[in-house]
């Protein structure tokens, strides 16, 4: 019954078939670069989508984890009815959808393994075909990031909304990444646009005022100044927001851990389950709790 729903709630799953042969779904994708919005099957957006976001050279059920995800997510964003411009259903911009990328300029990007990694990314999205994360009858918002740094972080702590299957889950898996641990060094000056005058002074001063429950940073203060840690992160292009803060020689020195919003899936963290031998589905289940993997038939 939830698959009958699901279906009958997306409009792009109302297609013409040829006979005899199973045609995937058709969804239209805005491509930001080039200001247009193209038309693609579901499953082959999939492909440049999982081509995109995570690295190819990672094992095949971590591209499947993430070929679930992005299914998911583009799911769920399309019964959603958000509108990109263009009137496209999705949008190849990470900062309001998924990153896409075509076959050509994947090719591009890996001259010299083009073929392999490419096939092996849709071997991922074939052998998960339909399939999807949902929680009680409802495709999950199945958000991702690349690096959590040993432990997410959990809805309640970025929305003020418990979410069940976004809760905060230790992982030692993503060790491999360059942004498990990383340090940032910034001078007065550098922190200049974060304050409503045009530098903070010569001398930092610092206070954390609050931190979640996985230990990111959520309030902080600098000069007398009160910030969200968010807010930070994107004024000063900071991996994350789990710090570690000290002063040295007038500088600001941010030790961070992880890279991203740390909710949902960690690639990374995908990258090493698979290198273990762990399946997409155990990869999934521990990431997003109390979750069902339900595959749509068209």
């Amino acid at each position: 019954m939830i698959v009958a729903l699901l279906l009958s709630s997306i409009i792009f799953f109302q297609k013409t078939r040829t006979p005899d042969i199973e045609e995937e779904p058709r969804i239209t994708l805005y491509l930001s670069a080039q200001q247009r919005v193209v038309e693609l099957g579901l499953e082959e957006y999939l492909t440049g989508t999982v081509a995109a976001e995570m690295p190819a050279g990672f094992g095949v059920e971590a591209l499947k984890a993430q070929a679930v995800c992005a299914r998911t997510y583009a799911i769920r964003k399309i019964i959603e009815g958000r509108s990109y411009p263009g009137g496209a259903q999705l949008s190849d911009d990470i900062n309001s959808c998924q990153a896409y990328v075509s076959p050509q300029e994947f090719a591009r990007r890996n001259p010299s393994h083009y073929r392999e990694l490419w096939s092996k990314i849709e071997t991922a999205v074939k052998e998960t075909r339909g399939m999807v994360m949902v929680y009680r009858g409802e495709p999950i918002d199945a958000l991702y990031h690349s690096t959590c740094g040993g432990k997410t972080e959990s809805a309640v702590a970025t929305t003020g909304r418990e979410i069940a299957y976004l809760r905060s889950v230790d992982c030692g898996y993503c060790q491999a990444s360059r942004y498990y641990q990383s340090q940032q060094v910034f001078s007065p000056q550098d922190l200049a646009p974060l304050f409503k005058s045009s530098s903070p002074g010569q001398k930092i001063n610092l206070k954390v005022l609050a931190r979640t429950g996985s230990g990111r940073v959520s309030r902080l203060e600098i000069n007398g100044q009160s910030f969200y840690a968010e807010t930070m992160r994107r004024t000063l292009n900071l991996p994350s927001t789990w710090w570690e803060l000290s002063n040295q020689n007038g500088d600001l020195i941010i030790n961070s851990r992880g890279y991203g919003h740390g909710l949902g899936l960690c690639q990374y963290g995908a990258g090493g389950m698979a290198s273990q031998g762990k399946s997409f589905e155990k990869i999934l289940k521990h990431y997003y709790q109390d979750i069902q993997l339900l595959t749509l038939k068209y």
